[in-house]
């Protein structure tokens, strides 16, 4: 059986993910690609931690979602050991630092490419929920990509253009800070897509 670790992680961040692993004492499962979340992390009622990432991840984003979710364990194993168990917020200072303090053995070039690593190590003196919030990072990890033929980043083709995703036809539409209000033809509503997605130029 394929060691998921070893499949997923660039080679010499492996043997610190299955510590965090062991650390942790969470079940660690690789998902099938979600489209609204890369990760997730649950505490069951009966105590045990789950972790998933999506498997469509490659390895640079694979690792920063899996080191994410494992934040959340820390977090969460952290707080049942206080006598008051006040929650702190999901993304709030507490995960922060925690997230920042995981995060630091990776920050070499040993781990993440360069250029990758200099919008990493901006992102992660504040990380947010979502490196989405940081557009050079998720550039970065948008080029480390193996992009199926004919795909293009949402952002790059222009205002007007048809394009299609998620089976649907679209028309770009202005940008919105990280996403881009786009309008689905069939139907005439607006939505607004990550301006990183990958789409395919309607070229009828």
């Amino acid at each position: 059986m394929t060691d998921p670790f070893d499949k997923h992680l660039p080679p010499a961040a492996v043997p610190y993910a299955r510590q965090l692993w062991q650390q942790y004492k969470f079940r660690f499962v690789v998902s099938r690609p979600r489209r609204t979340r890369l990760g997730d992390f649950r505490a069951l009622p009966d105590g045990s931690l789950h972790i998933t990432v999506n498997a469509d991840l490659n390895p640079y984003a694979f690792l920063l979602t899996y080191v994410h979710e494992v934040a959340h364990a820390a977090v969460h194993r952290h707080t049942q050991t206080l006598k008051r168990r006040a929650r702190p917020k999901p993304h709030g200072p507490l995960w922060q630092q925690t997230f920042a303090n995981l995060m630091a053995p990776l920050l070499t070039e040993a781990v993440y490419p360069p250029a990758i690593l200099e919008p990493l190590r901006d992102y992660m003196r504040r990380p947010a929920a979502s490196s989405y919030a940081h557009p050079a990072l998720m550039q970065a990890l948008r080029e480390a990509d193996q992009r199926p033929t004919g795909q293009t980043q949402l952002r790059d083709i222009p205002e007007g253009q048809a394009f299609i995703f998620a089976k649907k036809t679209f028309v770009r539409g202005t940008f919105r800070r990280t996403r881009i209000v786009c309008k689905e033809v069939e139907s005439g509503r607006s939505y607004t897509i990550l301006a990183h997605a990958l789409v395919e130029i309607d070229r009828i």
